[in-house]
Formats: structure tokens, sequence, C-alpha cells
């Protein structure tokens, strides 16, 4: 059985999937794990604090996936295997995906987790890499970098919620083909 630290995560987690971060409250999570909501404060400040670390575990992992792609040989290899690292996390964690990327923070204060910072800075550094390299067009690396965000996070969640009617294996042909065609944009 999992720590009670990890099991008031879980809980917090699976409640915010069901209704966002105004659903997650002391009293719900506590129900859910089968303690008290006095207990959940041994672990946790308060309900924005609770909130922050589903969400920060969840980047967490998202930033695990991302490194993977750090073994290309080639600036734009690894921004290639970025995307692929996206979408293999969506593919695989879609709960995981739903909550950090898909899910309102309403409810939690607005300055971005750390984990977060990390990963979006993780992607800039591969965009840099390749504008130094020449395998991009000179352009501001964050705003690019926002550009393909958009682009596979548009794809990946119009699959994650049914508006495609694709395989698995159709829709990792098709996501490929769509970032081959926005990467012959950012190289023209």
């Amino acid at each position: 059985m999992a720590d009670p630290k990890t099991r008031i995560l879980n809980a917090a987690r699976d409640i915010f999937l069901e209704g966002g971060a105004d659903s997650v409250t002391m009293r719900a999570v506590a129900e859910r794990v089968g303690v008290t909501a006095t207990a959940l404060y041994r672990h946790f400040e308060n309900k924005e604090a609770l909130v922050r670390a589903v969400m920060s575990s969840g980047f967490e992992t998202f930033g695990g996936y991302l490194h993977r792609a750090l073994r290309g040989r080639t600036p734009m290899e690894r921004l290639r295997l970025s995307g692929q690292a996206y979408l293999d996390f969506a593919l695989e964690q879609p709960e995981l995906y739903r909550t950090i990327f898909m899910t309102p923070w309403r409810g939690v204060e607005t300055k971005m987790d750390p984990q977060w910072n990390a990963t979006f800075q993780f992607l800039v550094d591969r965009v840099r890499e390749c504008i130094a390299a020449g395998e991009l067009k000179k352009g501001e690396p964050a705003d690019v970098a926002v550009t393909i965000w958009a682009h596979v996070h548009g794809l990946v969640s119009l699959y994650l919620v049914g508006a495609c009617n694709f395989t698995e294996k159709t829709f990792r042909s098709a996501y490929r083909q769509s970032v081959d065609r926005l990467f012959e944009g950012l190289t023209k």
C-alpha cells in the first residue's frame, strides 16, 4: 500500500480530473483516502499546496519523458524527439497529461510551477540549439517554442477528447506528418 502522502496526492489528482481544481477540497480528499481532513494538514499546508503538489508531480513525470530526447545526435533530432516524447507522455499517461495540460487551474495561484518552467525551458533550449545550428529560421526561441507547443498540444488534445476518429497507430502517423509540415515551414 502506498504511503499516506502518495495516497493523498493520488486522491487529489483523481478529484482534480473529475472536476478541476475547484472540486479539490481537503474534506473531499480526506473522504476519498479514508482519513480526517485534519490528517491531511500533516502533509499539506492547505488546498493550494495540495493542488500544486499534484501539478508538480505531473510535470516531473513529463520532464522525465522529455529528457529522453537528449539522446538525439543533432539539434533537430533532439527537437523532433522532444515532440515524440510529448506524444508518448500524452498517450501513455493520459490522466497525467489531462491533469497538467487540460484541466482548469482555477483556485490555484497563477504563478507557474518551477517544474512547468523547467519543461517549457527544455523546449526553448531545443529550439535555441536548432536556430544556432541553422536548422530553424532565426527567431525568438520562446516564440518559436510556443508555436511548436501549441501545434503538438492541439493535435494531442483533439485525439484525447475523441475529436479524431483514428486508431492510435493512425494518429501517431498523422501526428508525425503534421509535425513534419510544421518543421518544414519553420525551416524555409
